[in-house]
Formats: structure tokens, C-alpha cells, sequence
């Protein structure tokens, strides 16, 4: 499988082992990453809130580019993924929009087609790879309880990214649990991280997050799983903020899926990719056999 890998900004900027884990584990399941010159998506909340038109041409642009390569568009990112999915259904549903982007593509020569799809990681695993072949893959199984997070950009608008339920989303904790890991229920398990207004209204942005995490911790997990670069900076480096904010004393590690399932796989080179995060588990995360030398990152405090 070869697909352009639209990489994002976030991820880029800010959470570049998380990448890492994604370029050293998409090799042993066949999959070929191709970078191009790709711009922001644009930013789904912010750019489009100002100028549809503008947002529209420079997701136009990004999926041209693709096409150009005739190469479908893998992204990492869900603010991206609902970016660039809800572009491609204007362009393709509505031949004024379709014309009128074209006109300024042009200008840089290139036309927006509509022949190459959109795929998210998380489609890419549990939709294209299947359970079956990731947990063939599983070297080393990871004994912890967690709680998952899709994400809002990843589950809504349901009948257009077609990735989850936008009401009960099940399969990241499928796609966890063939990694050895036991996803547990929780209440507010659809409710936003509070990200999207954190530049407008802060104080409402990290009174959302605080509701979130008490939801998540009254499960007592060991960590949450996300598929999204912006929630997993909102949990990881929001939790410090709340606790300073409300006097909490929340601890969750946050993980990224990719890093997990390199984890799991016992990928060498997989300590440097732990080493980015910020918030540790008090316990090592594989369990390996005793000939083996168990992966047990430094603990810093969080």
C-alpha cells in the first residue's frame, strides 16, 4: 500500500515521536509513505471560520497534489482528516465550488479532480489491515487498562468520515485490545477535550477537560489512547494546567496508538519515542519473557 502521508502541522511541530512510531511501524505491514509539499490542511476551526472559499482551495490543493502522484492521502491528524474528507465531499457534490477552486488551482498549475481518496490511521488499521494482521505483528502484548479517545474530528460528521460511531465508537478499543491492552467503558467517552476554544475561552476550554478527565479517571486506567495529535497535547500538557487551575492531581499518560503498537511489535528504537512524553506510568508497559530485557522508561516526575 502507498499512500501520500499527510503528516500535519500538529504533529509535526509538537509531536514528532509520534511520527516516529508511525514512519517505523507502517514498513512491516506494507505500507509505503510518500511526502509531498503539502500545506496546513487548512485548520478546520479557525481558517474555515473566516473564509470558506480560502479553506476550500487550500484543501483542494493538498488532495491535487495527491492526484498528480495518483496516490490516495493517508492522515494521522483528525482535525485534518475531517478537514480535507469534508473538502473532498464539497468538491465532489458541488460542481460551482468544484469550478470556482479549480480557477485558482490554476493558477499554480494544477486542477482538483477528485480521483484520490482520503483515509485516516485509524480507518487504515481496523478498516485496510484488520485485527488479524496487527495482532500476528504483537511480539511483546502491553498488560494495562486504558481508556480511549477518537475525538470529535474523527467521529463527526458520521455519514461523511464514515470512520466510527459518532454515539459509540468501539473500535479503537478493539484495535487496543489486540495489543494486549484491556479498553475500559466510561462515562463522556464522546465528549470533547475542550481543545477547539482554548484560544477563545480558556477557562471554558480546561473546565471541559477537567469534566473529561474526572470522567476518565473514575475507571482508575493506566493510560488513554488517542488518535489525534491536538487531544493527546490537550490531555498530556492540559492535565498540568487543570491541576494548577483546580487544585486536581490528575496523572494520565497519554499515548498515541502507533506508539503503542511499535511498543508491542518490540521495535528497536521504541525508547526514544516513550522518552517524548511527559507523563510516565509508574510500571514498565511490556511484559517480556525473562531472556528477555524488559523496556522500563526513566520515571520523571509529571
Amino acid at each position: 500500500m502507498k499512500y501520500a502521508f499527510f503528516i500535519g502541522c500538529t504533529m509535526a511541530y509538537r509531536l514528532p515521536f509520534a511520527e516516529k512510531s508511525i514512519r517505523m511501524v507502517a514498513p512491516h505491514f506494507d505500507i509505503e509513505l510518500v511526502d509531498l509539499p503539502f500545506t496546513c490542511c487548512p485548520e478546520p476551526n479557525g481558517v474555515r471560520s473566516f473564509s470558506d472559499d480560502t479553506w476550500l482551495v487550500f484543501a483542494a490543493r493538498n488532495i491535487a497534489l495527491a492526484e498528480e502522484k495518483d496516490l490516495d492521502i493517508l492522515t494521522a491528524c483528525a482535525g485534518c482528516h475531517e478537514s480535507l474528507s469534508l473538502a473532498k465531499h464539497e468538491l465532489d457534490t458541488k460542481p460551482d465550488r468544484k469550478s470556482k477552486a479549480n480557477e485558482h488551482l490554476s493558477t499554480v498549475g494544477l486542477e482538483y479532480k477528485g480521483t484520490s481518496t482520503v483515509l485516516h490511521l485509524h480507518q487504515l488499521f481496523y478498516d485496510k489491515i484488520g485485527l488479524e494482521e496487527i495482532g500476528k505483528k504483537v511480539e511483546s502484548p502491553i498488560v494495562m487498562r486504558v481508556v480511549t479517545h477518537s475525538g470529535c474530528h474523527l467521529l463527526r460528521p458520521e455519514e461523511i468520515l464514515q470512520v466510527d460511531s459518532s454515539e459509540a465508537p468501539v473500535k479503537l478499543d478493539k484495535l487496543v485490545e489486540t495489543l494486549g491492552m484491556e479498553p475500559l467503558e466510561y462515562m463522556d467517552k464522546t465528549m470533547c477535550c475542550g481543545a477547539g476554544i482554548r484560544g477563545q475561552a480558556s477557562e471554558i476550554s480546561f473546565s471541559i477537560l477537567k469534566e473529561k478527565l474526572d470522567s476518565m479517571t473514575m475507571v482508575k486506567p493506566d493510560a488513554a489512547v488517542v488518535f489525534c495529535p491536538t487531544c493527546f497535547i490537550s490531555f498530556e500538557s492540559g492535565q498540568r494546567i487543570v491541576n494548577k487551575t483546580f487544585g486536581t492531581e490528575f496523572k494520565v499518560p497519554v499515548y498515541y496508538y502507533t506508539e503503542l503498537l511499535a511498543l508491542a511489535m518490540a521495535l528497536p528504537g521504541v525508547e526514544d519515542v516513550l522518552a517524548g512524553h511527559r507523563v510516565r506510568p509508574d510500571f514498565p508497559l511490556v511484559q517480556k519473557n525473562s531472556a528477555e530485557q524488559q523496556i522500563e522508561p526513566e520515571n520523571p516526575p509529571s
